[in-house]
């Protein structure tokens, strides 16, 4: 008799074999992509922007005809979920997957095949039996004693790709011992400041950079140095003055990441960067000079931009139309306080979807007095994502923007699926009815089970017997 352990354990055996066959069967750039995602914990849930970005960066890539290359790594992740070794987590309004995982007995399976073929090291992490001669791929997570006493002896200059956690930043040896580093994420390492630039400007092969989160306060000139560079992430630092003139010699970027940080027009410079695909920004205030240098950058095709501080005085909507080319731009995420922009027939001809953030509905009633913008001018629009914030505005002043926004969408030709969030009070009056349907439910199930059972009782008693009258 086969016990119920002995079964589980075959199920696991067949689990594993069936997901060494369909590793085995995928052509080389997934196995690739696959490999890299042991560099994640278990159960980490991962950003797929960034993950795509970083497969760029370490050159995994092979672009398409026709496609961007993050287009063309968004393919092979959906190559990699539709086989069932990535997990989707979350999904956008477009239903492209916004989030991902891996499971357990994938992970393990990458994690076994990494340390065969010398992918990945990660110190902290299961590690080979001996210590390879050449590491290509580092993550260090951890600031243990072990840790500590392990990297002094490891040969760290053919590593092309390093990742750092912040708590374990102060092990890391100079970063002039990584001469053909391509990959570097120093995110969220607060220890990181301007005094680090001189090794970072000399790591001549860079392709990806994020420095989001550290400390760093200015772009040095000598960032002209890194001109293989592709991904530039900056986000949520603490940097003070404009880029300098010497970023246009940056000619391959193909994302920079600014929001949070850099607070100024946007760099004139911009309009030379050929290649760059997605761009997020943040800016003091939007003028029409910013968006004839956001319109005249040929390769955009994402664009986040959030305004700080309204223009004073301004009565009416910048207009974005056909001076503006736009020509590659599919999505546009703008956070305005009031919403300053208005779409003219002609505008961005090729824009999917449209992302509206209105942290202040009042403001934007008080400064123009509608809520027109547009948006049936957009042709190629598929989806508008609404993001409110109702601390200060009338449910009857939601309910206006909602109509005037479902009003444009009606409109448009190409028929727009409309994302608007509920407000609260639909939320309370949806949660109100669930709870009354469920009461009225429990009501019911219990008149219904009493009168059962006392169907059941009377079913159950004997026939009285029925005495002949004299």
């Amino acid at each position: 008799m086969v016990s119920g352990l002995d079964n589980s354990h075959d199920d696991v055996k067949n689990m594993r074999r069936i997901l060494s066959i369909s590793y085995s069967d995928l052509p080389p750039h997934l196995k690739t992509c696959l490999l890299h995602l042991s560099l994640y914990p278990e159960d980490y849930v991962i950003e797929t922007e960034q993950l795509i970005w970083k497969w760029v960066g370490e050159g995994f890539v092979i672009k398409d005809q026709g496609r961007s290359l993050y287009e063309t790594g968004e393919a092979y992740l959906d190559m990699l979920i539709n086989k069932s070794l990535v997990q989707p987590v979350i999904f956008n309004h477009a239903n492209k997957v916004y989030s991902c995982r891996v499971h357990d007995m994938v992970r393990d399976l990458i994690t076994s095949l990494s340390n065969e073929e010398n992918f990945i090291m990660t110190v902290g992490g299961p590690q080979p039996v001996h210590l390879p001669s050449k590491i290509r791929r580092l993550s260090i997570q951890t600031n243990i004693e072990e840790v500590a006493n392990q990297l002094p002896t490891m040969n760290l200059s053919h590593v092309r790709s390093l990742a750092v956690s912040s708590s374990a930043f102060n092990l890391l040896p100079r970063l002039t011992g990584f001469p053909v580093l391509r990959v570097l994420d120093l995110t969220e390492c607060k220890q990181v400041d301007n005094n680090h630039w001189k090794e970072i400007c000399s790591l001549f092969h860079l392709r990806y950079l994020s420095l989001k989160g550290t400390s760093i306060t200015k772009i040095p000139k000598q960032i002209r140095n890194l001109r293989f560079m592709q991904v530039l992430d900056i986000r949520s630092t603490k940097i003070e003055e404009e880029l300098p003139s010497t970023f246009t010699q940056l000619t391959q970027l193909l994302l920079v990441h600014m929001l949070n940080s850099i607070t100024c027009a946007v760099p004139k410079c911009m309009c030379s960067l050929q290649f760059l695909f997605f761009l997020s920004i943040t800016l003091k205030t939007l003028g029409e000079e910013d968006l004839q240098v956001l319109g005249s950058i040929p390769s955009l095709g994402e664009l986040h931009i959030q305004v700080e501080k309204p223009t004073q005085g301004r009565d009416k909507r910048l207009v974005i139309g056909s001076s503006y080319p736009f020509l590659c731009l599919k999505r546009f995420i703008v956070k305005s306080g009031p919403m300053e922009l208005r779409f003219a027939q002609g505008a961005m001809q090729r824009l999917q979807t449209i992302e509206l953030n209105f942290p202040d509905i009042q403001g934007t009633l008080l400064q123009f007095g509608d809520f027109v913008l547009g948006l049936e001018n957009l042709s190629s629009l598929e989806h508008i994502n609404v993001l409110c914030n109702y601390i200060y505005a009338i449910g009857e002043e939601v309910a206006n923007v909602r109509t005037a926004l479902e009003k444009e969408c009606n409109m448009n030709p190409n028929k727009p699926i409309l994302n608007f969030p509920p407000t609260f009070q639909e939320v309370i009056m949806t949660q109100v009815r669930e709870v009354v349907e469920v009461s009225v439910r429990e009501v019911v199930e219990v008149s219904v089970r009493k009168a059962m059972e006392k169907l059941r009782g009377e079913v159950s008693q004997p026939p009285r017997k029925l005495v002949a009258k004299k």
